[in-house]
């Protein structure tokens, strides 16, 4: 009689664990849901962090626009004061340094259409759009030094109205 009534003790035993979850289980599903937790804090906080770049990528792109927006304006005025200076010539050389000048006023307005691009480029191509941008900028800055250089040394003769009068 001791070992049926060891046998069924220990089914009694086993019958009443039977429904409930074990120590492990019940550690490992703790486990799963902090993980679950720390997973998804980590997904937001990769999120908030794409964002943040995003936006300080947008911030660089609009302070470069505004940047090359007033440099282009200041080439503007440069380029209006050589056509001021270019205007006090007659014949050839006055066509010549004209003809200079408009080529400057299309460097600068191929800058302004590359400009155009910028703010619905990627970030990649930003990065090629900004560096035309810029070598484009050290040409322009060169062809109007060699311009007003040219222009500083020829020199200015009268205008026909001025060659009647004297």
């Amino acid at each position: 009689m001791k070992i049926p009534l060891r046998m069924v003790f220990g089914l009694f035993l086993l019958a009443c664990n039977w429904n409930e979850p074990s120590k492990a289980e019940a550690a490992s599903k703790g486990q799963s849901s902090t993980a679950n937790t720390q997973s998804q804090r980590e997904r937001e906080e990769q999120a908030q962090q794409r964002e943040r770049e995003e936006q300080a990528q947008q911030r660089e792109r609009e302070d470069y626009i505004k940047s090359i927006q007033a440099k282009l304006n200041e080439y503007d005025k440069r380029i209006n004061g050589l056509e001021a200076r270019a205007s006090t010539m007659s014949g050839t050389a006055k066509d010549d340094f004209r003809n200079m000048i408009e080529q400057l006023r299309t460097q600068k307005k191929n800058i302004d259409s590359q400009l155009g691009y910028v703010k619905s480029a990627s970030p990649d191509a930003f990065s090629l759009i900004k560096a035309d941008i810029d070598s484009a900028l050290v040409k322009l800055e060169g062809s109007y030094q060699d311009v007003s250089k040219k222009l500083e040394i020829t020199p200015v003769s009268p205008s026909k109205n001025q060659q009647k009068s004297q």
